[in-house]
């Protein structure tokens, strides 16, 4: 009739009364051994046996595995799964293989390998053609790495030709936020959006455990899956399902601790903290530089007398001594492995009971997937993150060559320098609402639990009187009215050499500002206290990251940011009157904001200067007081197990004067 409305069909993939529950529920009992799904993996399961179009989103050590493999022993053909690491693949086919599952991989180029390789190319072929002897099985798993699928051009016809004779169940991609550029960026992950268009009627299932909306936006986008997602617990019968998990782990215990200035009181603290808590447990510590690495696992044996033993991972390792080394981390023999992120994805430890940072991570999907390693057995596991503002001079001159790098930046800061709300809600709402992409979907299928506090964390168990609020708008009226001021006379600063600046301190040389004339005195707060506001500035766009490009250095400046003039054009009577202008923020007690950072000798005179010690071009006038503290050469730092370039062009940030002539003249090179 017509006008007559129509039902749309609606699914719960939730549920256990499909026509293939039984057997999904027995497989996953008789070869997996396990007796009832966990978090969202029934769902995931159910819309892979209904051949729909996935993403999943579930926490490190979920299951997320499982929601591939147990489907892929309940329907006909082969489940090519897409993994970045042939550690992770290794460890996953060996493991299938010992439960009676008919799993391979297609990876290496060893004489060994390549038999092997052979072999299973032949099998496949009799597979398609119908030809497997009576002692024959299908293959149910076959992995390779995004790497193997882009330069072997002749796996693709053959995985045509199993999709022709019907044997091509579905395609899972492991570690799918790899194809966002950013976060473990891999550019072969780019390449799998030929997938849809070679296999435009296989199922494609992305897996991750790190996803803010502009990711997924990308994830779907690359892989060719509709757009519009439909929540697994509420389905249509069109759109990409998506399923997602608590982020949570009611098992890990986040901390943010103040790192000392002194090196040598560094390795003390973590050194004390790995003896008092976890003696005899596994555990890792991540670093930002190759060297750190080496340095951070040779002090801490050292400060323990040989009671800790350790080991270095990074990229520059050999293969052969990164196999030897993992192998002896599983085992025990050696229980703290320091590295940088290239120890990363594909780590199958379950019983490392600590994830230590020795310096702040770019980003806090970074930091969320590095922490995640610790606990997979369920068990308590703490994440304690070594935080100083200093750090960011350091690790913000790399991140600049990232895709969104200094906003990342920025939201991992907010994460370290926040003493009062729930890290469980703070990594919620970042992974919830972080970008600007519209993805409704992501708010629904967000569990309510999210948004309350996790009681275990720093900043849940800290009493209320170890914290002090204080308004912080005239420090940071002073800083920005002297950021100001610097900017205009052609002066780039450090955070460490603005700090200095805005607290009247610094050699008398060149530069000269009388701060009692431009703001009535200098900020009269102790330098930790300095630091971290300018921080919070920096976050709140009153300051701004500026950058100087030089042949392997990268130095980051602070100026006024584009909330600047919100403060500047308010005289001090206005600052102090206007509490529509405060600036709350939480310090530590007991604080020190009332106490002078210096002897008032050393003020009697409210003025600030600083030396040139190294000479930039003289159209730029920067001066740089400790220029080792703010460089850092580009090779020296790792991104994934196989580094790459940095990009050849910068995609953030302003270029200076002086790099557009070092540009013109050929004297300054992209890093």
């Amino acid at each position: 009739m017509k006008g007559k409305w129509k039902a749309i069909p609606v699914l719960d993939y939730t549920c256990d009364d499909f026509e293939w529950s039984s057997d999904l529920k027995g497989t996953l009992k008789d070869t997996f051994g396990i007796d009832d799904f966990r978090l969202c993996q029934q769902g995931v399961c159910n819309a892979n046996m209904d051949k729909r179009d996935i993403v999943c989103l579930m926490p490190a050590a979920g299951g997320k595995s499982l929601t591939y493999q147990l489907p892929a022993l309940s329907t006909p053909g082969c489940t090519l799964v897409i993994s970045p690491l042939v550690s992770l693949i290794t460890d996953q086919v060996l493991n299938l293989q010992e439960i009676g599952v008919e799993a391979v991989k297609l990876i290496g180029a060893t004489p060994k390998e390549d038999h092997k390789r052979i072999e299973i190319r032949r099998r496949f072929h009799r597979m398609a053609e119908g030809r497997l002897s009576e002692n024959e099985k299908e293959i149910k798993l076959c992995y390779v790495t995004p790497e193997k699928l882009a330069k072997d051009k002749t796996f693709i016809p053959l995985l045509e030709k199993l999709d022709r004779a019907g044997k091509l169940s579905r395609i899972a991609i492991d570690e799918a936020h790899c194809v966002s550029q950013g976060h473990n960026f891999r550019p072969d992950y780019m390449k799998l959006n030929k997938l849809r268009e070679h296999f435009p009627d296989v199922p494609i299932m992305a897996l991750t455990a790190t996803c803010t909306r502009a990711v997924l936006k990308d994830i779907t986008r690359t892989l060719g899956l509709q757009s519009e997602l439909v929540d697994g617990n509420h389905a249509t019968t069109e759109g990409t399902v998506y399923f997602s998990s608590p982020i949570y782990r009611e098992n890990l215990h986040y901390r943010v601790v103040a790192k000392p200035d002194k090196v040598s009181e560094v390795y003390q603290t973590m050194t004390d903290y790995i003896l008092g808590n976890h003696p005899h447990d596994s555990g890792i510590i991540y670093c930002f530089t190759k060297k750190e690495t080496e340095n951070v696992a040779r002090m801490i044996r050292e400060y323990s007398g040989d009671k800790i033993s350790t080991g270095v991972y990074h990229s520059k390792i050999s293969g052969e001594d990164k196999e030897t080394l993992y192998m002896s981390w599983r085992t025990g023999a050696i229980k703290v492995v320091c590295a940088t992120i290239a120890f990363g994805m594909g780590i199958d430890k379950s019983d490392v009971r600590f994830v230590l940072h020795h310096s702040i991570p770019k980003s806090l999907e970074g930091y969320y997937q590095e922490s995640g390693r610790a606990g997979r057995d369920g068990k308590d596991a703490d994440c304690i993150l070594y935080y100083r503002p200093q750090d960011i001079s350091s690790i913000g001159a790399i991140s600049y060559f990232d895709k969104d790098g200094p906003s990342k930046l920025h939201a991992m800061c907010k994460y370290a320098e926040d003493l009062d709300q729930c890290r469980k809600v703070q990594f919620a709402r970042y992974f919830s609402h972080s970008d600007d992409a519209s993805t409704p979907i992501m708010d629904a299928s967000d569990t309510n639990d999210d948004s309350s506090p996790c009681r275990h964390c720093d900043n849940c168990t800290r009493p209320v009187t170890a914290l002090r609020s204080k308004d912080i708008k005239l420090a940071a009226w002073k800083v920005v009215k002297i950021a100001t001021a610097v900017q205009n006379i052609g002066v780039r600063l450090t955070l460490n050499m603005l700090s200095d600046l805005v607290r009247g301190l610094g050699s008398a040389e060149k530069v000269n500002l009388d701060l009692d004339a431009l703001c009535r005195g200098p900020v009269d707060l102790p330098k930790t206290d300095v630091d971290h506001i300018l921080v919070r500035l920096l976050t709140q766009k009153y300051l701004q990251e500026d950058y100087l490009h030089l042949p392997k250095t990268t130095i980051l400046y602070l100026v006024p940011g584009t909330l600047a003039t919100q403060l500047t054009l308010h005289t001090k009577d206005i600052i102090e009157q206007n509490a529509n202008l405060n600036i709350p923020y939480a310090f530590e007690a007991p604080s020190s904001l009332s106490s002078p950072s210096t002897p008032k000798n050393n003020r009697s005179s409210a003025k600030a200067s600083f030396s040139r010690k190294r000479k930039i071009p003289k159209d730029d006038y920067t001066y740089t007081e400790n220029i080792k503290e703010t460089e850092l050469d580009s090779e020296k730092t790792d991104t994934e197990e196989d580094v790459l370039p940095p990009p050849k062009r910068s995609r953030t940030g302003v270029e200076t004067r002086a790099m557009r002539k070092l540009r013109g003249s050929g004297s300054l090179r992209d890093i």
